[in-house]
């Protein structure tokens, strides 16, 4: 196989398997905004400029340093955790925030459903959660 064909079909196979995840992604969105309304909702917003919660406003969150948003009043463990928050790491936070993040004021206990956090996180991802 020539090097152009080689080329060619592994982006194909790459973009494949990104339409794959991402079509996953938008399936668990509705299912991770259900979760998200009845486990996370009660603290957190996902609305733009949305404060006043118990917990920071979360639209946004993916790509955002712990501890960051302006105007919430975190932990020092959580300002001083040091992580940027993508898919794995809101996934690890929201299995045992506790744990996670040793000293957080978040008083969740945690997801135990790989699948519900999942989805929770696809929701974050997506364009309902922004």
């Amino acid at each position: 196989m020539s090097l152009l064909k080689f080329a060619c079909a592994s982006l194909f196979s790459l973009t494949l398997a990104q339409a794959a995840v991402a079509a996953d992604c938008a399936a668990d969105s509705s299912h991770g905004a259900q979760i998200f309304n009845t486990e996370c909702g009660v603290c957190h917003a996902v609305k733009k400029d949305v404060t006043g919660m118990m917990g920071p406003n979360l639209n946004g969150v993916i790509g955002r340093k712990s501890g960051s948003l302006a105007g919430f009043s975190y932990s020092q463990a959580m300002r001083s955790k040091d992580v940027t928050w993508q898919a794995e790491t809101i996934a690890e936070l929201i299995t045992q925030p506790q744990a996670y993040v040793p000293g957080t004021y978040m008083p969740y206990m945690g997801l135990a459903s790989k699948d519900d956090r999942e989805a929770v996180v696809c929701f974050l991802k997506s364009k309902e959660a922004l």
